[in-house]
């Protein structure tokens, strides 16, 4: 198994997604991406990661947006390392094409059904096809659910639909529920081959080619197959306690989704405690907790809090997708989780879950990809602000970074100021002239 992840760092592809056998240099060494092809961790395996992070690398673990986790600060020499304490624990991570499936699939009764089975299939199918794909494709295969992944972007997305008293599935690209584009609507018989149909035409159009380039028209005159469309729904933040089946699920998430594996290693020893059974991992840097009775709930939460983690929906923070920062990687210009800080303690009217707020520091966007109502990008210049869109986007304004904190303010106090009664920080943005963030930003108010 070592000599299989011995890894040149002088090959990895830019734009690729960091693994084992081809870790990131970051700038706090090397960064190793993971997911279990398990659905559910045990205590010991969330303990066994702990240890490898600190035994491999700074201690440093991250949850992603994804529900990925990721190690920091290795160096190349610990990398197999930590493959061989990962196996070692029976730890298996995937490999191939990220097919994503609701946290629950299979065990939420509310589901239209287990996306599972046709994730496998399809997964194998892509697997031996042997196809050339762009490095960071992203597929959703969704059987619903209080837990759905419609607010999920992917290439590919595969959402299952009640049609007659049977399952079918809409196949759509690029996009989330409400926004990908769709192509067909497929039976549970044919919904893998009419996938594949789809990943051949983004291998076919080369490497790089992603679900929102693809020719929509010609992919949908290759199905003899109406389109179905889905109405949007927004799934409630993972964040929280959910009643799922008559169980209690509790979903936590460390601030800002990053914990020093020591903090990690006690959470996990408290909720055990707890009556916890099993730990997954979720999107928007969760992990959900299950096994839990309603009245150790009040106790797992202080838990959570007195580690670190968030552990309802209402704190602030969870609204904020942060990168590393300068801190941890070398294309990043200034300190984001300060910048973090700074808007929870500021400017926490634009933070109530209603609207997406983005800290990059650099135009990258690793940490948030798709469009965000306001982001904070880094860039040598300073720091810009974007309003509606992505970290790539030219700013509105940029200004040094040693004058961040300060405008924060400025634009908390604007915001506190034109905020209505029970408004949303989503209605405040679209209604406010971006000339006025412009300004608070700037400072001349």
């Amino acid at each position: 198994m070592t000599t299989a992840l011995a890894c040149d760092p002088g090959t990895f592809r830019r734009g690729a997604c960091p693994s084992l056998a081809a870790p990131m240099r970051t700038g706090d060494g090397f960064l190793v991406r993971l997911r279990p092809v398990a659905a559910a961790l045990t205590a010991n395996d969330l303990l066994a990661i702990a240890s490898l992070a600190r035994e491999t690398g700074n201690g440093l673990i991250e949850i992603t947006a994804r529900g990925n986790i990721q190690l920091r600060g290795l160096t190349l020499e610990m990398v197999p390392r930590l493959a061989e304490g990962l196996a070692a624990a029976g730890i298996l991570p995937q490999t191939g094409v990220a097919i994503e499936t609701p946290v629950l699939s299979g065990i939420d009764p509310s589901e239209i059904t287990d996306a599972t089975p046709v994730a496998d299939a399809l997964r194998n199918a892509i697997a031996a096809a042997a196809l050339t794909l762009a490095p960071k494709l992203a597929i959703v295969v969704d059987g619903g659910g209080v837990l759905s992944l419609a607010d999920m972007v992917a290439d590919i997305r595969l959402d299952a639909v009640e049609v007659g008293g049977a399952v079918a599935w809409r196949l759509s690209v690029g996009g989330d529920r409400e926004t990908a584009q769709p192509i067909a609507l497929l039976s549970s018989e044919t919904v893998v081959e009419g996938a594949m149909t789809v990943v051949a035409a983004l291998a076919a159009a080369g490497a790089g080619t992603r679900g929102r380039d693809l020719d929509v028209a010609a992919l949908v005159a290759c199905f003899n197959a109406p389109a179905l469309p889905i109405a949007a729904t927004i799934p409630p933040h993972l964040i929280g306690v959910h009643v799922i089946g008559g169980q209690f699920v509790l979903g936590v998430s460390p601030a800002y989704g990053q914990v020093h594996a020591d903090r990690l290693a006690a959470l996990v020893h408290s909720l055990s405690a707890c009556g916890a059974t099993e730990f997954r991992l979720a999107p928007h840097r969760t992990l959900l907790v299950r096994g839990l009775s309603e009245p150790a709930l009040a106790a797992a939460q202080d838990a959570a809090q007195r580690e670190g983690f968030w552990c309802t929906d209402k704190a602030p923070g969870r609204s904020v997708s942060i990168c590393a920062g300068a801190a941890g990687c070398a294309s990043a210009s200034f300190d984001t989780h300060a910048a973090a800080d700074a808007l929870v303690a500021h400017a926490a009217e634009l933070l109530d879950g209603s609207a997406d707020v983005h800290v990059s520091g650099c135009p990258k966007g690793c940490a948030h990809p798709a469009r965000a109502a306001v982001t904070l990008c880094g860039t040598a210049e300073g720091v810009g602000l974007v309003l509606n869109g992505k970290a790539s986007d030219p700013a509105l304004s940029t200004i040094p970074a040693d004058g961040l904190v300060p405008a924060i303010q400025r634009l908390g106090n604007l915001s506190r100021n034109r905020r209505g009664d029970h408004e949303t920080a989503k209605s405040l943005i679209d209604r406010t002239a971006p000339a006025l963030f412009v300004s608070a930003y700037q400072g001349q108010q």
